[in-house]
């Protein structure tokens, strides 16, 4: 019985170490294909998220906040000037970037909740937030802006 389940092992091993070329010793290991094709990780750009925001997002931003002027109520960044509620002075730049980190010194802060509820779901990652009279998406560690929402300065 041992003699026939070693011959019976021989049998298939043989033909499979025969299948398999001798390594040669002299020449040179070539690297693997994926290695060839594959740039270094420090010399590929971040990838960017290119995300959309949609216009019922937009329109929903801007009907929230002329509500809120028709109610009679100023909600932060607008200002109420002559009995009228609307966005402050323009500011000579913004303090952001797309597709670039908030820098550290800038607040940003939430949208009211009420503004949240009309909103789509912010994607995984990101979260809404207000800075200055930008509703924007910001990524939640790397305070990286994805998108703009709206912008409070153009509200008519």
């Amino acid at each position: 019985m041992r003699i026939a389940l070693i011959a019976f092992v021989a049998f298939f091993a043989l033909p499979a170490a025969a299948q398999t070329p001798p390594a040669r010793q002299n020449a040179p290991a070539a690297p693997a294909p994926a290695q060839q094709t594959k740039p270094a990780a420090k010399d590929s750009p971040l990838p960017t998220l290119n995300m959309v925001v949609p216009q019922r997002d937009r329109d929903a931003a801007f009907a929230f906040y002329r509500d809120e002027i028709a109610a009679g109520r100023c909600p932060a960044p607008l200002v109420r000037r002559d009995k009228a509620c609307g966005a402050p002075a323009a500011m000579p730049t913004k303090p952001w970037r797309l597709d670039q980190p908030l820098p550290d010194g800038v607040k940003a802060d939430a949208p009211p909740p009420g503004l949240i509820a009309k909103l789509s779901p912010s994607p995984a990652g990101h979260q809404y937030l207000r800075v200055d009279t930008d509703i924007l998406v910001i990524g939640l560690g790397t305070r990286n802006v994805a998108a703009l929402v709206v912008d409070l300065s153009r509200l008519q």
